[in-house]
């Protein structure tokens, strides 16, 4: 029981308060990313409704959409025109069941190879290689596919790594092989 619910609610914990030290205090990530005034009643003139809008629009003819990527009119902009209260704890109470699911996931992943690692350490790497792997694909995916600022995404990632690295240290710590 420990190992499959305490351990991923304890990493998951460890997630969330780092989250929270990394982009609540200390405000690391957001220097990394470009400075622009209040455009938001421009933004509400522009885009409609709520939703995610790609320019130039990828429904386009292939002319037109290589007409206005070559002048440089790319941007994916995500719109909530409703606006969202800055500390909903939807979204809190949200982030952190993702993570105790990826807890999970890990957890279990840990344990079913857990008699093939080098010890203690060696699940840590296990951990850490994951999270290498998933934040490398998804945020380097965003920043090549999407043409988005890498600046950006790498502060993402070195969230995630330090993120699955406490997760694996909190996960290791529960699942050691049975020969150990």
């Amino acid at each position: 029981m420990k190992k499959f619910l305490l351990a991923p609610f304890l990493a998951a914990l460890a997630m969330f308060f780092w989250g929270f030290i990394y982009y609540g205090l200390s405000g690391i990530p957001y220097k990394s990313l470009a400075s622009v005034g209040d455009v938001g009643p421009e933004l509400n003139k522009l885009f409609p409704a709520d939703g995610t809008y790609v320019l130039p629009d990828p429904r386009g003819t292939p002319d037109v959409i290589a007409e206005q990527m070559k002048r440089g009119q790319f941007a994916m902009v995500h719109i909530k025109k409703s606006g969202v209260p800055e500390m909903d704890p939807s979204v809190m109470a949200k982030g952190f069941a993702l993570e105790f699911i990826s807890c999970l996931l890990l957890a279990f992943m840990v344990h079913k190879a857990a008699s093939s690692f080098q010890g203690f350490g060696g699940r840590v790497m296990f951990s850490v290689t994951i999270g290498v792997l998933l934040t490398l694909f998804s945020n380097g995916g965003q920043a090549i596919w999407w043409h988005q600022d890498w600046g950006w995404h790498i502060m993402t990632m070195v969230h995630d790594v330090v993120a699955y690295l406490l997760a694996g240290i909190v996960v290791a710590l529960f699942h050691t092989p049975k020969s150990a």
